[in-house]
């Protein structure tokens, strides 16, 4: 229980600065909706602003920010900060060159095939990719910078520093791309450049937080040499490396497969994703971070059976919250794309055919979101090859079930191979998990779990049943015509399932509802 409370506390800060990010981002979209819409030049865009993301999941905030974590701990609690500086010094130092070396590969073969496409969103992503790049080298720097202060505990102000991509690219939208809707290409170079300029503040914001933590990287002959820091840093990212690289195979396959199916494909899943991963982005990934970094110093201190005690707790928690998501998700979905969305240049092609992949991938949330806490319990005691090996054979099976699916179900299929990729990943994880460190309570998890989904099914029918009464019923001259029917069915849907949570004398309603009063009688 006081594992479960201080995870909880620790996430809260990190969760509120997720949340302001979130809530920027989904402004974000929703301008990029209205501006860019879900056709052709919205599908240019994303493909292109996903090469530098891909990197960033790869060696940022992916394989190699991972291993930093347990590597930065192992190395505070044993040898002291200025062993960790040196070490931290030296992996900032190679990643920059490498990243120097991927971007030019990258930025310039698009210029050399671009004149030779004659597909035009091919083509206008090919003229956007040599641009956006650079911001490859930044974000990684950002992520693994961000990895450090977590590891020390500093959640809230390195989080808070990611609001700047959003603060940028809305103010690119709205003073610049929505006079651009006759200038395609310049407006794909406006939001290039809304990102690089981002990229550069946040690194500064970062290298501030890192000086006053005492990490600022040194560039000198000792750190540049550090063969020690590089071996062990080598031998923790690599089964990453392959494991991130893998899953960015995955997504790449996605997008091409998507872009065979229709125009509005890529777009569609670009829009329900962003709209998925707000939930997981608040809840899963604060979670995630906290539990990593905590469960690292206790596995480094060998106090395992306490580490696998927060491991379910964060676990069960996360699960109260994202299930419930999952259930609304699916049953709204397509009113919140309608609500947030359809508006400008996002018609009712563009609804439908995001609706379509939002709905099967909703019903992953929960997976999605576990999985930022399952793999700690094998981060965090330096095991990364098998979370690596686990999610190349699940990444396979992703491709196999969506080529299968892509005809019947478009993009939807899609979409629903990843959901079932996600569950498929976290059950065998935790299989493993217990074959190593034995008894784990997967019992009481599961009964949670369905628990969880029961009482969520049952909100979920008397709220659908209301909104659907409501809908098309008018709420003041301003706000769009069925804001009142989604709004009263949110209401009761939470409701109900919190009244039914309390019934049923679920443990973490209580946890959750007691923080949260803690924090709202505070402020």
């Amino acid at each position: 229980m006081a594992s479960d409370r201080g995870v909880f506390k620790s996430t809260m800060g990190l969760s509120g600065a997720t949340f302001l990010s979130r809530v920027l981002g989904l402004v974000r979209e929703i301008l990029t909706a209205q501006f860019i819409g879900g056709g052709m030049l919205m599908s240019a865009w994303a493909l292109a602003f996903t090469l530098p993301n891909l990197f960033r999941r790869i060696l940022g905030e992916g394989a190699l920010g991972t291993a930093l974590i347990p590597m930065i701990s192992h190395t505070l609690e044993k040898e002291g900060q200025d062993s960790a500086r040196r070490k931290f010094s030296t992996i900032v130092i190679w990643l920059t060159f490498l990243l120097a070396l991927i971007t030019v590969l990258v930025a310039v073969p698009a210029l050399l095939i671009e004149p030779y496409v004659t597909t035009e969103r091919w083509k206008m992503a090919l003229l956007a990719a040599p641009v956006v790049m650079p911001y490859c080298i930044m974000i990684c720097l950002i992520g693994i910078a961000t990895s450090l202060l977590n590891s020390m505990k500093q959640f809230f102000l390195p989080a808070m520093a990611s609001l700047l991509l959003n603060v940028f690219l809305i103010g690119a939208l709205l003073f610049f791309c929505s006079g651009m809707r006759d200038e395609p290409v310049n407006c794909l170079y406006v939001l290039s450049v809304a990102v690089l300029l981002s990229g550069l503040a946040e690194m500064g914001v970062l290298g501030w937080l890192l000086k006053k933590a005492g990490m600022l990287p040194e560039l000198s002959r000792r750190t540049l040499w550090n063969a020690p820091a590089i071996r062990e840093i080598w031998h923790l990212a690599l089964p990453g490396l392959i494991g991130m690289s893998a899953l960015q195979v995955s997504v790449i396959c996605d997008r091409t497969i998507a872009m065979a199916i229709s125009n509005h494909a890529v777009a569609a899943l670009y829009y329900s994703d962003r709209l998925i991963y707000l939930p997981i982005g608040i809840f899963a990934v604060a979670f995630g971070t906290v539990s990593l970094s905590l469960m690292s110093r206790l596995a480094a201190s060998g106090r395992l059976k306490t580490m696998l005690i927060m491991m379910f707790g964060s676990m069960r928690q996360l699960l109260f919250l994202t299930v419930p998501l999952a259930a609304y998700m699916i049953c709204f979905g397509r009113e919140l794309l309608d609500l947030l969305f359809r508006r400008g240049a996002f018609d009712a092609v563009a609804l439908n055919e995001s609706a379509m992949a939002l709905y099967w991938y909703a019903f992953g949330i929960p997976a999605f979101a576990a999985t930022k806490v399952t793999v700690s319990g094998f981060y965090s005691r330096k095991d990364m090859k098998t979370p690596v090996l686990v999610s190349v054979f699940c990444i396979v099976l992703n491709v196999i079930i969506s080529i299968s699916l892509m005809d019947v179900m478009r993009q939807g299929g899609i979409a629903l191979a990843t959901s079932i990729t996600a569950y498929l990943n976290n059950f065998i994880l935790l299989y493993l998990l217990r074959k190593r460190l034995g008894r784990m309570p997967l019992k009481s998890t599961g009964r949670l779990f369905i628990q969880l989904m029961l009482i969520s099914a049952v909100a979920a029918v008397p709220a659908r049943y209301l909104c659907s009464m409501l809908e098309g019923i008018g709420f003041f001259a301003v706000l769009p015509k069925n804001i009142l029917s989604l709004i009263c069915a949110t209401v009761l849907f939470g409701a109900i399932f919190t009244v039914l949570a309390f019934l049923l004398r679920i443990r973490e309603a209580r946890i959750v509802a007691r923080k949260l009063l803690r924090r709202f009688l505070k402020t």
